[in-house]
């Protein structure tokens, strides 16, 4: 019997609404989360990821997306020059740009066009921006390249011109070596002549006494006048003279031959120590130079007039050019360049395959660059190919940019950039010239004797780098024309040495190059300013230069001086002391080898005339036995 009581069973639809709900909840919370807080978030992780780029402080006003179209606007874009913080690198108006939802369902991203606009340059900020702190060195140390540079930048800090400034106000650099002496090269050179000199003469004594002396070869003479050399009474006696006389000679032989081992030995040591003393004269001259530099006596050639008026725009330029290069290789590696792992959690290996129509992670075909203003004033210029896998894509990176920034007052602009990495070669090659832009308060020197700088000035410009590998070749060429300078000095004379030094100098040139590889860069740096000061100041300087190195090289003199005469002294002393010594053996040896080689000869006459008497004998002999045959 059924249950009256049980409740029908109701029939599913084709809805089920259970389900619906916290799908529609998880729905709109993505859409809420979109429409209320993606852009802000978006905005503010690409802000970081552009300072960490940048080095210093990216402010973006505004972002906005469209999920539906893909699309993505990017507003108001500041980037601070980490060497200026009060203004901006670049700013740009806008950026605009659409996705490809098909590279987006992949996890890729590309961008087929996108437009940049309102592109600005050395723009002012409303505050200073932050500059990221200098990242610590890494626990191996500084690299080869980063010595490198240190060691330009130290060479280039120092202020050349104005310590010749201060030479000419009336300092006397040679007052500062107050206390010289126990950390002169030369002076420890001499110490190290001292002390080899002891050896040598020790060691020497020693071997003299080794070697034979006059009862020695007395005892020799001896035996050698016991020999029989004449009256022999037959072959056997003569015999007996002989093979004495070579016992005789061989005991010589052993005996004389350290006494000329001694002296070819006794030449060499003393030659040795001759040349240090002839390595003596350029260890002081270097004494003399190591002295000028810890006193900053500074020089006037223009080689290093150049470095000290230009060498730190041409680093400033070179560190430039090697930190984009090392962002572009992070970012786009080259082609089989090693990339950092993932982290794993199970081991294993990844395995990766070739797809047909594939997409890199990121690409942009193109972005056009514009910035037009009033009057159709402005620039224009193209990217393209920014894409984090160039060997995927077969093209390299392209920017081309050219135009004016008259708010700047910077016009003539023609820049163009490529970054290759298909191959495992990267290269990457800037070309960058700028017609006109002015200078005004361009300091030059800056020091407490002087101050010299371009009150106003037109400027052009021309820079051409290219990097590939690890090898360097960067040029840099300014040209300063209606050149008005400025100079400040407490000194008159100073003041005077400076003015007559720049005058009727209306255009300044420099040219730079530097080339190799980045842990041995060459650099040559050449202007016509330091060529005008070279020859204003030295009418000035020169005279005193030279005396202040005259008094150096008398300072190292006088401290050296006398122990070198003294160890001179000493050479010859001891030189002539072993020669002698060695003389008196040598002539004892060659005295007894003529007196051997004199009994030696009589042997072997009497050697020779007992052979021929058998012979005669002999002859005689068979003479009677053909005669008795006959008859």
């Amino acid at each position: 019997m059924k249950n009256s009581t049980a409740k029908p069973v109701k029939k599913q639809g084709p809805i089920r609404f259970e389900a619906m709900i916290p799908l529609a909840i998880v729905v709109g919370l993505v859409v809420l989360y979109f429409s209320l807080f993606f852009d802000t978030h978006l905005r503010r992780g690409l802000e970081y990821a552009a300072t960490q780029a940048n080095g210093a402080e990216v402010d973006i006003g505004r972002v906005q997306t469209s999920v539906f179209k893909a699309s993505v606007l990017i507003a108001d874009v500041q980037m601070t020059d980490p060497a200026l913080p009060q203004h901006n690198r670049i700013q740009v108006g806008e950026l605009r740009f659409r996705m490809l939802w098909d590279a987006l369902l992949r996890g890729k991203v590309m961008i087929d066009e996108a437009v940049i606009e309102d592109v600005q340059i050395d723009t002012p900020r409303q505050r200073a921006g932050y500059v990221l702190p200098v990242k610590p060195e890494q626990d191996d140390g500084p690299s080869a390249t980063d010595k490198m540079l240190a060691q330009m930048q130290e060479e280039f800090s120092g202020n050349v011109v104005g310590d010749l400034a201060a030479i000419a106000a009336g300092a006397n650099p040679s007052e500062q070596l107050k206390v010289v002496g126990e950390e002169l090269k030369s002076s420890a050179h001499l110490d190290g002549l001292k002390k080899s000199q002891d050896e040598a003469e020790q060691q020497w004594r020693a071997r003299m006494d080794a070697l034979p002396e006059g009862d020695d070869f007395k005892a020799l003479r001896t035996r050698l006048a016991k020999v029989q050399l004449k009256d022999f009474k037959d072959v056997a006696q003569l015999q007996t003279s002989v093979k004495e006389l070579q016992a005789i000679r061989d005991e010589f032989d052993a005996m004389s031959k350290p006494v000329g081992e001694a002296g070819s030995k006794l030449k060499g040591d003393m030659g040795a120590l001759r040349t240090s003393f002839a390595d003596l004269e350029k260890i002081a001259r270097e004494d003399v130079r190591g002295l000028q530099s810890r006193l900053r006596l500074p020089s006037l050639d223009t080689a290093t007039l150049s470095r000290a008026l230009f060498g730190m725009d041409v680093l400033g330029k070179l560190q430039q050019a090697r930190g984009y290069m090392n962002q572009a290789r992070e970012y786009i590696p080259a082609k089989g360049a090693k990339k950092p792992e993932p982290k794993r959690i199970y081991k294993g290996r990844d395995y990766a395959f070739g797809q047909a129509k594939g997409y890199p992670a990121f690409w942009l075909r193109r972005a056009a660059i514009t910035s037009t203003l009033p009057g159709g004033k402005g620039i224009s210029g193209e990217i393209l190919d920014v894409t984090t896998d160039q060997a995927l894509v077969g093209r390299p990176l392209v920017a081309t940019l050219k135009g004016n920034f008259p708010q700047q007052g910077v016009s003539g602009v023609k820049a163009e950039l490529v970054i290759d990495h298909r191959t495992a070669e990267p290269l990457e090659r800037v070309n960058l010239e700028v017609g006109n832009y002015a200078v005004a308060g361009r300091t030059l020197v800056n020091s407490e004797s002087v101050m010299l700088a371009f009150a106003k000035a037109e400027a052009a410009t021309g820079f051409v780098a290219e990097l590939r590998g690890d090898k360097v070749d960067m040029r840099l060429s300014n040209r300063f024309s209606a050149a008005d300078f400025e100079t400040t000095a407490k000194s008159a004379v100073v003041r005077e040495m400076m003015a007559a030094s720049v005058a009727g100098l209306n255009t300044v040139t420099m040219d730079a190059r530097v080339s190799g590889n980045w842990s041995d860069l060459d650099l040559k740096l050449s202007t016509n300013l330091a060529d005008a000061l070279a020859k204003g100041m030295g009418r000035y300087l020169q005279a005193k230069m030279d005396e202040a190195r005259k008094r150096i090289e008398r300072l190292v003199d006088d401290k050296i001086g006398e122990q070198k005469q003294r160890l001179l002294a000493r050479q010859g002393e001891l030189e002539s002391r072993f020669k002698s010594v060695l003389a008196e053996r040598q002539a004892q040896v060659d005295k007894l080898r003529a007196e051997l080689d004199g009994a030696r000869s009589e042997l072997d006459k009497r050697k020779n005339a007992a052979v021929d008497t058998q012979k005669q004998k002999v002859k005689q002999g068979a003479s009677k036995l053909l005669d008795s045959l006959r008859k």
